[in-house]
């Protein structure tokens, strides 16, 4: 939980100058900065990765444009990465991520231009570990696989069992990444996750055409959709190859994510858009930058856990009005899209809605759950596979195999060992 700075007073005075001085003690070449900075309350015991908020007043002889939080050691050297904001006036309010067991003060750092002036106040300990890690890929891109060939589906082609193609189509994507020759991936091929034996395997990217088991046409739903991985022989979704075991190795399902879901937030464009909830989503979002230093990897961790702190509290054993996010093993593109429905074909998913995911892990006593975003940025043309009565017609919809589908993405993860 959040920790709030006590309001009390303590001073503390910079040492001035107006002059250029490449040796002062504020470093670095940058002119002293003529100011005082009181902070509002001391600082006590501190939580790995969790943030407190740090409140000030300052006088200044020069407008502050920026205000930074640093963990520094008993002499003043830096021991945690310099976390920087924007900043006016004479209140500075701000949050500080505690990045390093090794800091016994937070120095906070004003600057006015290229002149600066920093104030070191006294900390207690910094305990606790980070409880995940975290993906963020932009322009994450995938594509529906084909059908792949193997002793199941072709026996002519493959007399002999368990032998058959393999695929090198990114069309999987792990939450919590899987390690292959020695780098951590999260978009993958069948080729790859059959070498790990599915592990970790959240959810396939797949166009709904086939049941590739006996390659007849599915006629219920058709198009792209979402599946989550635990599940890849069953029903319309027409993955069955990827689920075939080829040369010793396949997918297994007890391997996989297998508590894994969707939750989709439609944007304006959808009857039923629900303003607040979508807003709210969006600005989590948008407000998460690169993750590339572990200063920026807890801050993103921890900005995404509010989907589990605001909305999803159940999981955190909420008994007053808890929250809830409802998942679903699949999502797709277009419902009712095939030949043979009851009702018309019509939209499920546009560009620039989001998609909520979740993986639970641990234990059935002890859960743990990880949260994540994908924005939904660009899909391809499905115009041309429609036919007179807005259904998919089975003999266009192969053109929307292999073609990119884009999503950015920002999810808590696992660290992997």
């Amino acid at each position: 939980m959040k920790k709030i700075i006590l309001v009390a007073a303590i001073a503390v005075f910079a040492f001035a100058a107006c002059n250029k001085d490449n040796g002062n003690e504020n470093g670095g070449g940058n002119t002293v900065l003529e100011a005082t900075f009181e902070l509002s309350g001391e600082i006590g015991d501190l939580t790995y990765g969790e943030p407190v908020a740090v409140e000030g007043t300052l006088t200044s002889a020069s407008p502050i444009d920026a205000v930074s939080f640093t963990g520094v050691d008993d002499e003043g050297n830096a021991v945690g990465e310099e976390q920087k904001y924007e900043a006016s006036g004479t209140e500075i309010s701000g949050e500080f991520f505690p990045d390093t067991k090794d800091m016994t003060q937070l120095q906070v750092t004003l600057y006015s231009g290229d002149a600066k002036a920093s104030f070191n106040f006294p900390t207690g300990t910094v305990t606790g570990d980070a409880k995940g890690d975290v993906y963020i890929n932009n322009t994450a891109q995938f594509m529906a696989d084909t059908l792949v060939f193997t002793h199941e589906n072709s026996p002519e082609l493959f007399p002999e069992e368990n032998t058959g193609n393999g695929s090198d189509t990114k069309s999987f994507f792990s939450m919590h990444g899987v390690e292959i020759d020695g780098q951590v991936e999260h978009i993958l091929s069948l080729n790859q996750l059959r070498s790990v034996d599915g592990q970790n395997a959240s959810f396939v990217f797949c166009n709904v055409l086939q049941n590739t088991a006996n390659k007849g046409t599915i006629t219920g739903q058709r198009g792209y959709a979402f599946q989550y991985a635990y599940n890849l022989s069953g029903g319309t979704i027409g993955r069955q190859c990827d689920a075939y075991e080829v040369n010793g190795h396949a997918i297994v399902p007890d391997n996989t994510d297998r508590n894994f879901g969707f939750s989709l937030v439609r944007g304006a464009w959808y009857e039923g858009y629900d303003a607040d909830f979508y807003t709210a989503i969006d600005r989590i979002f948008v407000n998460i930058g690169e993750a590339n230093t572990n200063y920026e990897k807890l801050k993103a961790f921890w900005q995404l856990g509010e989907l589990q702190r605001t909305y999803d509290n159940a999981t955190l054993g909420e008994e007053n009005e808890p929250t809830n996010i409802a998942t679903q093993t699949y999502l797709r593109h277009y419902l009712d899209a095939g030949t043979k429905t009851a009702g018309d074909a019509r939209e499920n998913f546009r560009a620039g809605d989001y998609i909520i995911i979740r993986s639970q892990r641990g234990t059935a006593e002890n859960p743990e759950y990880y949260y994540g975003i994908m924005q939904i940025r660009q899909i391809p043309d499905i115009t041309g596979v429609l036919d007179a009565n807005g259904d998919f017609d089975p003999e266009l919809t192969p053109s929307l195999f292999l073609k990119p589908f884009y999503l950015d993405i920002k999810t808590q993860c696992e660290i992997l060992d």
